[in-house]
C-alpha cells in the first residue's frame, strides 16, 4: 500500500515493493550507449525508490552532467521518471530547461524553459525532445525540471535506490543548492554527436 507523508514543504510517497515500470527500456533500453555517437548520461540505477512532490510550485530539480569526454555536444532528449498516477491521478505538465554549470554550482539559463506533459498510465520514463547543441566552450550543464503547479497538482520527481552521487540540485526563488537526498534523481539526457562520414562510404576511396 502506498503511504503519503508531508514534511515541511515536501510531500513524500514511499512505494512498498514497487516493481519498475515496464517501459524502463521504452525507447533506448538500459544500455547507455546506443551507437558510436549517441550516449545517455545518467546517475540513477533505474530502480525507483521514492516519489516526491513539493507543496509549493516553482521548485526546480536537476542533475549536472559533463560532456567534455564525449564526442557529442548535442542534447537530443531529456528523460524524466515521473507519474500521472500520484498525487492527483493526472499528468499536469512541467517545464524543462538547461542551465550552465561551472565553479561547482549551477549558473545561468542557457536553454528553455519549455512546457511539456507526460503521457500514459502509472510511473514511467517520459522522453522529451530538446534538439539543441551546447554553446561553444560550454560542456558542463544542469538538465532540470520544474514542478510548475502546487501540490496536489504538480507532477512528482523520483529518486532511485543507489547511493547518492552528489550530482542533484534544486532551485527555488533564485537560489541553487544541493538536493539533499541519499539517493539519485531519476533524470537523464541523451547526447548525440556528428557523424562525419556515412558508414556506407567507408572503404570506397582508393
Amino acid at each position: 500500500m502506498l503511504r503519503k507523508y508531508a514534511l515541511i514543504a515536501t510531500a513524500f510517497l514511499l512505494p512498498a515493493a514497487f516493481v519498475c515500470a515496464a517501459d524502463l527500456a521504452k525507447q533506448y533500453g538500459a544500455d547507455p550507449t546506443y551507437h558510436p555517437t549517441e550516449y545517455e548520461l545518467r546517475w540513477d540505477n533505474g530502480t525507483l525508490g521514492y516519489v516526491r512532490t513539493h507543496i509549493l510550485a516553482g521548485t526546480w530539480v536537476g542533475n549536472d552532467f559533463d560532456a567534455s569526454t564525449l564526442a557529442a555536444t548535442h542534447v537530443q532528449y531529456l528523460r524524466y521518471f515521473s507519474s500521472g498516477q500520484w498525487p492527483n491521478s493526472s499528468w499536469d505538465g512541467c517545464k524543462i530547461a538547461i542551465y550552465r554549470f561551472g565553479s561547482g554550482i549551477p549558473g545561468r539559463l542557457i536553454w528553455g524553459p519549455v512546457f511539456v506533459r507526460g503521457t500514459g498510465p502509472g510511473y514511467r520514463w517520459c522522453t522529451f525532445d530538446v534538439g539543441w547543441s551546447l554553446p561553444k566552450g560550454i560542456l558542463k550543464f544542469v538538465a532540470a525540471v520544474e514542478q510548475t503547479y502546487a501540490y496536489p497538482n504538480g507532477d512528482p520527481y523520483c529518486l532511485d535506490t543507489s547511493p547518492a552521487s552528489g550530482r542533484a540540485w534544486t532551485y527555488y526563488q533564485g537560489i541553487w543548492k544541493p538536493l539533499n537526498t541519499f539517493t539519485n534523481l531519476m533524470l537523464r539526457v541523451v547526447m548525440q554527436g556528428d557523424i562525419g562520414v556515412e558508414p556506407t562510404s567507408l572503404g570506397r576511396v582508393k
